[in-house]
């Protein structure tokens, strides 16, 4: 994978900096040059790695529909008492998280509040709002450990 110039050689660190501090063009067009769907599974592959085993946990999926200027990329994550893995989409999911790639690719990497986004309608919550709010709520921001 060849990644733009203000990416390469990167620490994850810089990378989760330059998607914080970049202006919405110049974040899209690093994506878009590595690739949306290469993009999107590295970032969901990380993302179920921060859900912590949970023996409480009951089984159900929480699907992401993201928007990339027309182009919808749907990724899905199963939870159960054992963590969360990412799976194709498939069964219908206990909750539906809907935004631009853009706002979801700041909110992944904690330069956006879902609530404030949820309340300005720029992430929209379809299905169990609450299970989703508390379902993200449990999973750890980069750079800080699990809720």
């Amino acid at each position: 994978m060849e990644l733009p110039e203000e990416l390469a050689g990167r620490s994850p660190e810089e990378v989760l900096a330059f998607v914080r501090e970049a202006d919405d063009d110049a974040l899209r067009a690093a994506v878009h040059g590595i690739g949306t769907p290469v993009v999107l599974d590295l970032l969901f592959t990380g993302m179920a790695g921060r859900f912590e085993a949970d023996p409480r946990r009951r089984a159900a999926r929480l699907a992401f529909v993201l928007d990339d200027d027309g182009v919808e990329h749907e990724r899905v994550l199963e939870l159960d008492a054992q963590g969360a893995r990412v799976v194709a989409p498939g069964p219908r999911a206990r909750a539906t998280l809907r935004a631009t790639l853009v706002r979801f690719l700041r909110v992944a990497a904690g330069a956006a509040d879902p609530k404030w986004m949820f309340l300005t309608g720029a992430l929209r919550i379809g299905g169990d709002p609450l299970w989703a709010a508390r379902t993200l709520g449990g999973m750890s921001s980069p750079g800080r450990p699990p809720a």
